[in-house]
């Protein structure tokens, strides 16, 4: 039995190793190396990797800022419409006072103030009507949205409902 090193032990015989110790399996010339196919690839497509991120990369950004900028327009447009709505809902109550106008003013006010403080709006314009003849309240408001990529985009929305009116019943119930 031989020791860890190799050396012959009392018996006569060699350890496994020490018979291979520096010579190395010699290969026939007709016996080719075969490997697999994936370690067949990796010598031939060094750097494949970096290129295939340099043609996808700018196309993924491109995919990623027109989500944010859609969805920055997407924000705009709501903002633009709940102001609208928060100047109709005011704008009703004008009903059957004799001074509409000053619930007029005031809607446009909050409309502009809603979009522009919340809503971070630019150059916010809110317009307001109301008509008397078919009792319908209206406010439209319009503001520019600035997008990170740069340019603007103006966004209109616009709301109407009815004007709330008190009338006496003509029964005369109370």
């Amino acid at each position: 039995m031989g020791d860890h090193l190799g050396h012959r032990g009392r018996g006569g015989a060699t350890d496994r190793r020490s018979d291979h110790a520096g010579r190395r399996r010699q290969r026939q010339p007709d016996q080719r190396r075969r490997l697999s196919p994936h370690r067949r690839s990796i010598g031939g497509e060094r750097g494949a990797s970096a290129v295939e991120f340099a043609i996808i990369a700018p196309a993924l950004l491109l995919l990623v800022f027109a989500t944010i900028q859609v969805g920055l327009y997407m924000y705009a447009r709501n903002v633009a419409q709940t102001a609208a709505r928060e100047g109709v809902s005011y704008l009703r109550l004008a009903g059957d006072n004799p001074n509409a106008d000053a619930y007029l003013g005031r809607a446009e006010e909050l409309s502009v103030g809603y979009a522009s403080k919340l809503g971070r709006l630019d150059g916010v314009v809110a317009d307001g009507a109301i008509d008397e003849a078919t009792g319908r309240v209206t406010m439209v408001v319009q503001g520019e949205a600035v997008l990170p990529l740069g340019g603007r985009v103006t966004v209109v929305q616009s709301a109407d409902a009815t004007l709330e009116q008190f009338r006496v019943d003509p029964r005369g119930r109370p």
